[in-house]
């Protein structure tokens, strides 16, 4: 498939979102839960969107691709990390790490859920959970199926009991979010049709975009708290037209961005990254301007982000360059 610049706008718009949102300040329960939504569940659309069955010999070659994409930068980002956690990271984060058991960072990575090192990479777990979830459906159902089993495999966690093994390799995430995956994959013609050109259908992509946005605000404060998390990514994909639509007026008004296409090649650094440089900037501008210069801070908040963006940038294409390895990709013939 050829390289789609509206692609890469969505995935730096999307990962900057994610980094403004594990930067601090934190903000009210129902803000937090739209700022997320608008960030890494964006990414399952690409994902989605990305996905040709009949390109796929079979099961076990998707598999093992998916395992080299997936798992071994999964594997390797713990693995560097799990080090300096042990090293120096527990008795910089202060005495609530250093009573943590050592190898409790390594159980949760061998179940998928790697909280206390590499909390950001659940978005891995999940995806790769996904996929090998959603290969079947979409190899036996055509058309529309597909969207309509996800969708009822996302609302049946508001029936299914809340067990521990829903949680392993991010199950239930990858239930609740497949519908978005869903969408960019069987939908795709319709996907691509998400733009400014129609009035009337930007005033659509508007009106749904509110309605979807509303409810990511206001849900969590008037409903129950479980329903409202189960419905969030439907309500995501009514933003999602307007999302895309934002993206492609970018495509056709700049063209193809070298700084986005080099951050949607090297998103899997930048979400392993990110939260530690967060933490050392909210350590630097801490001890020159106090602990309480961040509180409730909505400016820094965004630059602090802008900063770690930016600081991220030279460090990913590095990686992607000289330590393919890491990402589970070869190194390009012809490079040093």
């Amino acid at each position: 498939m050829k390289r789609q610049a509206w692609l890469d706008y969505l995935k730096l718009i999307a990962m900057y979102l994610v980094v403004v949102y594990h930067t601090p300040p934190r903000y009210d329960t129902a803000h937090e839960v739209a700022l997320f939504n608008m960030g890494a569940p964006v990414f399952f659309l690409a994902a989605g969107y990305l996905f040709n069955i009949a390109k796929q010999k079979d099961f076990l070659t998707f598999l093992r691709h998916r395992a080299r994409q997936i798992l071994v930068p999964y594997a390797t980002f713990f693995v560097v990390f799990y080090a300096l956690w042990l090293v120096v990271g527990r008795r910089m984060a202060g005495p609530e790490e250093q009573a943590i058991d050592v190898l409790t960072p390594v159980w949760q990575f061998i179940q998928g859920t790697p909280d206390v090192v590499l909390g950001p990479f659940w978005f891995l777990a999940a995806l790769f959970t996904m996929q090998v979830i959603y290969y079947p459906i979409r190899k036996y159902l055509s058309c529309y199926l597909p969207l309509v089993v996800a969708v009822l495999l996302s609302l049946s966690l508001l029936i299914l009991p809340d067990v521990p093994c829903f949680r392993y390799w991010n199950l239930d995430k990858a239930f609740l979010y497949m519908p978005i995956y869903a969408l960019g994959n069987c939908c795709r013609p319709l996907v691509d049709r998400f733009s400014f050109a129609v009035t009337g259908r930007s005033l659509l992509w508007l009106v749904l975009a509110a309605v979807g946005l509303g409810f990511l605000i206001f849900a969590p404060l008037n409903i129950d708290r479980g329903v409202a998390y189960v419905l969030a990514p439907l309500a995501v994909i009514m933003v999602l037209p307007l999302y895309t639509a934002v993206c492609k007026w970018l495509e056709k008004h700049f063209g193809t961005s070298r700084i986005a296409q080099n951050v949607a090649i090297t998103s899997i650094t930048y979400l392993a990254l990110q939260n530690y440089l967060i933490g050392v900037i909210k350590m630097v501008v801490g001890k020159f301007a106090g602990p309480a210069f961040l509180d409730d801070n909505i400016l820094m908040k965004v630059v602090i982000a802008l900063a770690v963006m930016a600081v991220l940038y030279p460090i990913a294409l590095f990686i992607e360059r000289y330590a393919p390895w890491m990402l589970g990709k070869k190194r390009p013939s012809g490079k040093a």
